[in-house]
């Protein structure tokens, strides 16, 4: 592999900053990867997911995160229709990193083509192994093979443009623009979804429950009602009572007076007796109709 070096960048052009570190490709992010990419037509859908896993910002307006994104698509897509193991793509994808960093660190005639290939043997062929653990990251030598032909067809054969990407100052134009918008309330939650069969039982739960309510409002001011009536009869009877009572400690003074105290007393004590009578067949009474209460409610 050889082609000759282009020429420097003029005097006084400043080296870029090295890129910040960035998060290792996990075979988490790897399988998300090939799960978008399978899943979706548009591959900037999986390209647009990668560079967010791996924190690389505005790939659609900086060329230098731009590129570094399409390299990376592409070697994980050639890590896979190589037969490579996750871990082997792995391995591929840090050496594919190791070669676009270190056109970040020395741009220009610092960094030349023979660097860049001894910088690739250096990082690949410590994973090469007779035996290799392709499942720990290790390469066989036709693995090892098949990696070193895309690097010549990629990387190698485009070297100086890669190196020029990263050693000129790309220039950019950057406007901000403020703009006032009203934010919209917050929309109250809707209620929870009934279907037509739940909602018609929630509708006959709550009648039963009105009705039931209707009934004991009823059933409770019929009892006081009767409370109030018991009570204003017990009043008219022990006043009743203590007057008949007065009368009773009362001395006759005539005739007259004895006749009216005998008959007064025979009727008190009758109708004392009518009463107790009464009592009991109204206590008889309430006790059938309660009974028959239940019954029909059992109904």
């Amino acid at each position: 592999m050889a082609e000759e070096d282009p020429a420097p960048p003029a005097d006084g052009d400043a080296a870029p900053t090295p890129p910040p570190p960035r998060p290792p490709l996990t075979p988490e992010i790897l399988a998300a990867f090939y799960e978008n990419l399978d899943a979706n037509p548009d591959p900037d859908v999986a390209a647009d997911a990668l560079a967010e896993a791996l924190e690389l910002r505005d790939r659609t307006t900086d060329a230098r995160v731009g590129s570094r994104v399409d390299f990376i698509f592409n070697a994980l897509d050639f890590a896979r229709d190589a037969g490579l193991t996750p871990a082997q793509t792995v391995a591929v994808h840090e050496v594919g990193q190791a070669m676009l960093d270190a056109c970040a660190v020395e741009p220009g005639p610092s960094f030349v083509f023979a660097d860049a290939e001894s910088l690739f043997q250096s990082t690949i062929l410590p994973k090469v192994a007779a035996e290799p653990d392709r499942e720990g990251g290790q390469f066989s030598v036709t693995d090892v093979r098949a990696v070193s032909d895309y690097f010549a067809k990629g990387f190698f054969q485009h070297f100086s443009l890669w190196r020029f990407v990263w050693s000129e100052e790309q220039e950019m134009d950057k406007h901000e623009t403020f703009k006032r918008v009203e934010v919209a309330f917050p929309a109250r939650p809707l209620p929870d979804f009934l279907t037509e069969q739940a909602n018609e039982e929630r509708l006959a739960k709550e009648a039963e429950e009105a009705e039931a309510a209707r009934v004991a409002a009823e059933e409770a001011a019929k009892e006081a009602e009767e409370a109030e009536r018991l009570r204003l009869i017990e009043e008219e009877d022990a006043k009743r009572k203590a007057e008949e009572e007065e009368y009773a400690r009362r001395k006759p003074a005539t005739l007259a007076d004895a006749v009216e105290h005998a008959v007064k007393t025979a009727l008190a004590q009758e109708r004392a007796a009518l009463e107790a009578e009464y009592a009991v067949r109204e206590k008889q009474l309430r006790e059938k109709i309660s009974v028959l209460e239940q019954q029909m409610k059992a109904k």
